[in-house]
């Protein structure tokens, strides 16, 4: 199956760059427990003000993404047609009907890590990491709103949906069950072998976790419409 593309144009991987989301002071103050109709000390505002304009200055959001065909889907195991095999047993549900996976991995760059492990030791602005640190992953959530919106773009042009975002590391519940299922965490390194030889702004630890920390991982399949053949009626 050929997919037609706005991005994939000259091969089967992609690197997009994507503007700095913009963080909102009071989102930022939400996530640590303050109201918009709570007084807030000034000393908290400005902590809160610094570290979002710290964000922007140290944030360069890009991301890669790998187009990959599905060769076939059984009960616990995802099958690519580049030899890659996945295994988790919520795949049957969550990837039912699926062609093909886009792999993804998207960062915020090393400037804000570095960043955040300076300000920790900067005992004259001991709100400085904390908040910076809430301001970027308030960010790359954005950032990965942004992601699915151009992945579903693309879909649309092909004719397809896009599915959830899955990732290793994290639990599903099973189908018509109360049950959970982890993606092994493990399986991280099998997600970063479908970039093949690409360069990648993100490096794979031993631990299987990311570095820049500011990085986010998963996949998304890719499935055809279903057409609605309901005769009108009369």
């Amino acid at each position: 199956m050929i997919l037609r593309s706005v991005v994939f144009k000259a091969s089967k991987f992609e690197r997009i760059w994507f503007s700095v989301p913009e963080v909102k002071i009071t989102h930022l103050l939400r996530s640590h427990g303050y109201r918009e109709d709570q007084k807030i000390k000034p000393v908290i505002k400005d902590a809160a003000f610094k570290a979002i304009n710290r964000l922007k200055e140290n944030c360069a959001p890009q991301g890669v993404f790998c187009l990959q065909e599905i060769e076939h889907l059984e009960a616990d195991k995802l099958a690519l047609v580049s030899g890659i095999e996945f295994k988790c047993s919520v795949f049957e549900y969550m990837l039912a009907g699926s062609t093909h996976l886009i792999p993804f991995v998207i960062t915020l760059g090393n400037e804000i890590d570095k960043k955040i492990a300076s300000y920790s030791k900067d005992v004259n602005e001991p709100l400085a990491s904390l908040f910076l640190e809430t301001a970027s992953r308030l960010c790359i959530e954005q950032v990965l709103r942004a992601v699915r919106s151009k992945l579903v773009k693309y879909a649309l042009i092909n004719e397809m949906k896009l599915g959830n975002r899955l990732a290793p590391g994290y639990s599903y519940k099973l189908h018509k069950s109360n049950k959970k299922a982890m993606w092994r965490l493990e399986e991280q390194r099998k997600l970063f072998d479908t970039f093949q030889d690409f360069n990648l702004p993100v490096e794979l630890m031993e631990s299987f976790t990311m570095f820049p920390r500011m990085s986010r991982s998963g996949i998304f399949g890719l499935q055809k419409k279903t057409i609605d053949r309901k005769k009108s009626p009369n």
